[in-house]
């Protein structure tokens, strides 16, 4: 007898798995959206959007997914709508089984700003045109002069990489201004003197050999002695003094 009604429950299990798995998808599909919950990820960093602009994209775009069927909710759609607003660079949505909506926002990172001619933008961490906002400015090396879009993108990106990730230079330079001959100077923030970089071509050892100076000679004689520091010609370091 116990053997029979083992059999029976064996027999019936896969029934009543087949029956709950059939009433939660059921119920779940009714189930409608409690809440939306949008996090920006790096917004302790980076100020250039917040949570309350991204509810009103979210409501301009008509995809705010508030008091609908968790079915009818296209978390897909609603990424890619949120990836054409220029300041975001990441944009997950997915859904809880509590019924919320859940955005995670990761923004853009600027390392340079850029102002030529009329235009005022960044470029970003990925070495893409970035627009500015009024929202949050972020203090950064500034580019300016004789600049195009493809210039600041495969030439002044990588110069921005460079500060970003050199602590010392990223401390000391405050402009870079490129002439109509793609000639660069850079101004810095200490000490009253232009350095002229030249060419943007190994821009890398004419900085390293401009450190070395700094800290082997200026830091003994002073910032100012000199008013133009030349780095055009490889390998050579040459300073014109200032007139008395």
């Amino acid at each position: 007898m116990k053997k029979f009604f083992k059999y029976i429950l064996v027999s019936l299990l896969p029934a009543y798995l087949i029956a709950s798995f059939v009433f939660y998808a059921s119920a779940h599909d009714e189930q409608r959206c409690t809440r939306l919950n949008i996090a920006l990820l790096d917004g302790v960093e980076t100020h250039f959007t917040s949570v309350a602009e991204i509810r009103e994209q979210i409501q301009q775009e008509g995809i705010d997914p508030t008091g609908k069927p968790l079915k009818s909710i296209n978390t897909e759609k609603m990424e890619k709508i949120l990836k054409k607003n220029q300041l975001i660079a990441r944009a997950e949505c997915y859904k809880s089984p509590s019924g919320i909506i859940h955005v995670d926002i990761q923004q853009r990172v600027p390392i340079m700003r850029v102002i030529s001619g009329f235009e005022s933008y960044y470029i970003d961490e990925n070495g893409e045109i970035m627009p500015t906002t009024s929202t949050f400015t972020a203090y950064l090396p500034i580019a300016t002069g004789h600049i195009t879009h493809t210039y600041a993108r495969t030439q002044l990106y990588p110069v921005a990489v460079y500060l970003k990730n050199n602590p010392f230079w990223e401390a000391q330079i405050e402009q870079i201004y490129v002439d109509e001959n793609d000639e660069i100077e850079l101004i810095p923030r200490v000490g009253d003197n232009l350095i002229l970089l030249g060419k943007i071509d190994n821009f890398e050892q004419k900085l390293e050999n401009l450190q070395c100076l700094y800290e082997q000679a200026l830091s003994k004689v002073g910032w100012n002695k000199y008013d133009t520091i030349n780095l055009k010609y490889n390998n050579q370091v040459i300073c014109s003094k200032r007139d008395k």
